[in-house]
């Protein structure tokens, strides 16, 4: 019998190490052959994340750490849970990560669900689910940069908003609840709760826990930004003009750069608008490896979550466009 390298999992992950590898390599290449690009592409991804992501960021997770090991979540969850329960169809626990995702965004809602599932407190089912729409663009990074700063369109903030989260959920729905039924969803939720027996009383050992988690966290994601916003400066500079395959791959990389260069295209408004919400909705690669690194301690998968985006962005990109032609902005 003839063995081929996909039957045999040695030869595939030998495979895999030698093409990290060389993209490491190449990747170390590029930075020596564009130094200019490179030193800019870091800079600008490090006051992005020093001026806008810590500050932001950073409070949320020492505050969400605290929050679960005093498990004041199931205090937020139950108060929450007859509205969430209605529309998500979410067990108890698992309103309070909507609840911190919405409002904090990436990747704080995909840290808090992978904290809840390792602590057993959520099912891994249900993880995946409410990872697929919990984990997106802050509201501050929509209203205010996307639609205020580049857009110049303070009325359509809210619309904005409404769409990449509406779609989110929508896409969740497809996923997870349309294909495989609702009923699966939480049902071992509630037996997990009783698993996670740690103190409720407040003292500053966990507060020191929960400051240095947080600051290990926002580090990963500084690194993550920091790479990408190389790679996004040196395709940028690449040549001597923008074209639509630059727009694309700076986009797919790294969205908030995807969408300054998209903003200052010549491309018709109403698509303009519906690609950067499309954009916005898949996070860029560095989204996706920003959320990785969140959730790597946890059977979560990164694999379901990235199709769940890919839908999430076709969905957004749709509505989009349909709203900006037969709505307005």
């Amino acid at each position: 019998m003839q063995l081929s390298s996909h039957n045999i999992p040695g030869l595939k992950t030998a495979n895999r190490s030698i093409f990290s590898k060389a993209g490491i390599l190449l990747f170390l290449i590029i930075i020596l052959l564009y130094p200019a690009s490179s030193f800019q592409g870091a800079k600008n991804g490090l006051l992005l994340w020093f001026n806008t992501v810590l500050p932001t960021l950073l409070p949320f997770m020492i505050v969400s750490n605290l929050i679960i090991r005093l498990k004041i979540s199931s205090i937020l969850s139950k108060l929450f849970y007859p509205l969430f329960h209605i529309f998500f169809d979410v067990s108890e626990e698992g309103s309070y990560p909507i609840l911190i995702g919405f409002l904090s965004g990436m990747p704080v809602g995909a840290k808090t669900i992978g904290d809840m599932v390792e602590k057993k407190i959520l099912s891994l089912r249900e993880g995946q689910y409410l990872l697929s729409f919990c984990n997106n663009a802050s509201p501050m990074f929509i209203m205010s940069y996307i639609a205020i700063s580049q857009l110049n369109l303070p009325g359509f903030r809210v619309a904005l908003l409404l769409i990449l989260y509406g779609s989110g959920v929508l896409s969740a729905f497809f996923i997870f609840r349309l294909r495989r039924g609702s009923n699966r969803l939480t049902a071992q939720g509630y037996e997990c709760m009783d698993s996670y027996k740690d103190s409720t009383t407040f003292d500053f050992e966990k507060l020191d826990a929960a400051i240095m988690e947080g600051f290990e966290v926002i580090t990963k994601v500084g690194g993550y930004m920091i790479l990408f916003s190389i790679c996004a400066q040196i395709i940028s500079d690449f040549g001597s003009s923008i074209s639509y395959l630059k727009l694309f791959l700076i986009s797919f990389l790294e969205i908030t750069t995807g969408i300054n260069k998209l903003n200052n295209s010549g491309l018709d408004m109403n698509i303009k608008i519906a690609l950067i919400t499309g954009i916005t909705a898949f996070g860029g690669l560095s989204g996706l490896a920003q959320t990785k690194s969140v959730i790597s301690n946890t059977r979560l998968s990164i694999h379901t979550y990235f199709k769940g985006k890919l839908l999430h962005m076709i969905l957004a990109f749709l509505i989009a466009y349909l709203y900006v032609n037969f709505v307005g902005y």
